[in-house]
């Protein structure tokens, strides 16, 4: 099953070009001040990604630097160099623009530049980039030249400790609340409802403010483990020019926070698409691939809960490159399969859709760029680089 979708990969990445010019989106504000804006929906193809990658690093021969196990971000920084995330070893690898390696920094510890549970922000405050330890709640800056500069502690909320995952310009961070339940207050067969819940942390004087919130997963408990009910998922969300945009529910919308408050919407008319016999079936094979045996039959009894959605989400990710588009990818349960991206320009018009290639999950995207992590049939991960051309 896995090398049909690896040969179908190929053969719809030959994309047509652009037919005209996008029609113009409506745009309506609403009694609460919120700007709406809705394009018309079209067979539309924005641009091509090539079928070969510019840069790949990684493999099942590959050793040293190059050798991946859990990759936890990748991102390019602003001089060309491809910064990598290594969540097995916590330590973050720094490559020039040709792929060389430059210097690997960090590592599993609990010292100062030394991480647990590592995962890759993005740039702060200019060319200085940071990570995050999810295991010890500590934000790590290093400068553009890789070296150590700084550390903080994100100030917690009641119980929980905040999860950093972007940062804004002026170098607040982005964080989620997260909300803790006692596995022994639940029975088996419970239903669990999540919340995502957006804080903006200013580290200088330790304060917070809500940048809104969507509905999590929907969880289930079975007494053993904790299992999502198929076809519900976490919010995606990524930051532009001090604004929160936000993908979730069955809807094709992006929603855009600023100051905490719900300010535009913005998207393309096309009905939600209902939840089909082949989309179980990708359920089933991803889990019964990807998932440990002994947790198998947990997972799949959710697919006969009488909660299960009769409608898929919309969107699945959200990113926003430096020039203001936005790129939200359509969800499939199907993970293996290539990925379909609605593309939005800065005017909040719909400019068509992008392929990407199977297997690969897009971490990044500049105007000209891909940046993300591929898996080949042994499951192991490549950080792969792949050029886009205009349509």
């Amino acid at each position: 099953m896995r090398n049909r979708r690896f040969v179908s990969v190929w053969l719809t990445l030959g994309l047509v070009a652009c037919q005209g010019e996008p029609q113009r989106a409506v745009t309506v504000t609403d009694s609460a001040g919120v700007r709406i804006s809705i394009s018309p929906d079209s067979p539309r193809t924005f641009a091509e990604v090539d079928s070969q990658s510019v840069l790949s690093l990684g493999g099942p021969d590959a050793a040293g630097p190059t050798q991946f196990y859990r990759i936890q971000g990748v991102q390019i920084g602003p001089s060309g160099t491809l910064w990598v995330a290594d969540g097995g070893s916590g330590e973050l690898r720094i490559f020039g623009p040709g792929g060389s390696h430059w210097k690997t920094i960090g590592g599993r510890g609990e010292g100062p530049g030394e991480f647990m549970r590592i995962r890759l922000l993005g740039s702060f405050r200019g060319d200085s980039v940071a990570a995050w330890d999810a295991a010890n709640g500590r934000l790590t800056v290093f400068d553009g030249e890789g070296e150590f500069a700084r550390t903080a502690r994100l100030p917690s909320s009641g119980t929980t400790q905040p999860r950093a995952f972007d940062v804004f310009s002026d170098g607040s961070i982005l964080a989620q609340i997260t909300r803790l339940v006692s596995a022994g207050s639940l029975a088996p067969g419970q239903l669990l409802t999540d919340t995502v819940r957006l804080v903006r942390i200013d580290l200088e004087d330790a304060t917070d403010e809500p940048q809104g919130q969507a509905p999590g997963p929907l969880w289930l408990w079975t007494g053993r483990n904790q299992v999502p009910i198929p076809f519900t998922i976490n919010a995606s969300f990524d930051i532009h020019d001090q604004a929160v945009h936000l993908v979730t529910g069955p809807e094709f919308r992006v929603r855009v926070f600023r100051e905490g408050r719900l300010s535009e919407v913005y998207g393309v008319a096309r009905h939600a698409r209902e939840v089909t016999q082949d989309d179980v079936t990708a359920y089933r094979e991803y889990t019964e691939e990807f998932v440990r045996e002994s947790q198998q039959r947990d997972y799949l009894s959710a697919l006969g809960n009488a909660s299960l959605p009769t409608v898929l989400p919309a969107y699945s990710r959200v990113l926003v490159s430096a020039d203001g588009k936005v790129w939200a990818q359509v969800y499939s349960p199907d993970f293996l399969a290539p990925g379909t991206w609605d593309v939005y320009g800065p005017g909040r018009e719909w400019l068509g859709q992008v392929q990407t290639p199977g297997a690969f999950r897009v971490m990044g995207v500049t105007a000209d760029w891909l940046v993300g992590v591929w898996r080949d049939d042994l499951g192991v991960e490549h950080v792969r680089v792949y050029r886009i051309r205009p349509g």
